[in-house]
This record gives structure tokens, C-alpha cells and sequence, in this order.
């Protein structure tokens, strides 16, 4: 429940008021004439990293440094350090060489406007 207090009487009880929220966490809504003007609410503190924010929330079974495979093959693994994958490799869709092979490299950063020579 939302507790209600004058403005007056928060100005006198003002730092017994700020400690009783911290403590309990209930919010005090102070007011003036009747109407309410600000909430007194107490601050939470956030964790610093994502396992503080996590504490509590799941649990780590079983192995979990092994190898995700029962059998592990490990004559595939000395392959695929020594760079010889067994994956195909990633191809292109077109060659992106090939599209520009018509095309002359500017020097300037502009290109120069032709113009047809003059008639007389």
C-alpha cells in the first residue's frame, strides 16, 4: 500500500523517511495541498556482470569442459588444425572479379564529361 505523507512533514522527518524506505522498499508518495507531487522509492542495486544478474537462476549439470560427441574423432580434429576441412568450401554466387573486368581505374575522383568538338 502506498503510504501518503505532507510535504511539511517530510521536510521535518525527511532522513528517518529516506532510511524506513530503504529498508522496508514500501514507496512514500509525498504531497502539497492535497495533490501528490513526487514518490520516494527505494534503489535497487544492479549486478556488475551478467553472472551476478544470473546468480540463482540455473543449475550447471554434468560435464561441461568435455566434448559435446560421445565418440570423438580425433585424427578428423588433427585434420581440421592442420587446415585440411572436411567441410566444402564457401562459394561465391558470382565472381566479383569478373564484373568489373570492363572497367578502367580513374585517377581523379571525379569522371571527366565528354564533349563533342565544336562545328563551324
Amino acid at each position: 500500500m502506498d503510504r501518503k505523507i505532507n510535504a511539511a512533514a517530510f521536510k521535518a522527518r525527511c532522513l528517518a523517511l529516506i532510511d524506513e524506505v530503504a529498508e522496508t522498499g514500501q514507496p512514500i508518495t509525498v504531497t502539497k495541498r492535497g495533490k501528490a507531487k513526487v514518490q520516494i522509492v527505494a534503489v535497487r542495486e544492479k549486478p556488475k556482470t551478467l553472472w551476478g544478474a544470473t546468480k540463482g537462476t540455473f543449475k550447471i549439470v554434468g560435464d561441461i569442459v568435455g566434448p559435446i560427441v560421445d565418440e570423438w574423432d580425433e585424427e578428423r580434429e588433427v585434420r581440421n588444425i592442420k587446415g585440411r576441412f572436411d567441410d566444402p568450401t564457401a562459394r561465391y554466387a558470382h565472381d566479383p572479379v569478373a564484373d568489373r573486368a570492363g572497367a578502367k581505374a580513374r585517377k581523379g575522383g571525379k569522371a571527366k564529361v565528354r564533349r563533342s568538338p565544336r562545328r563551324r
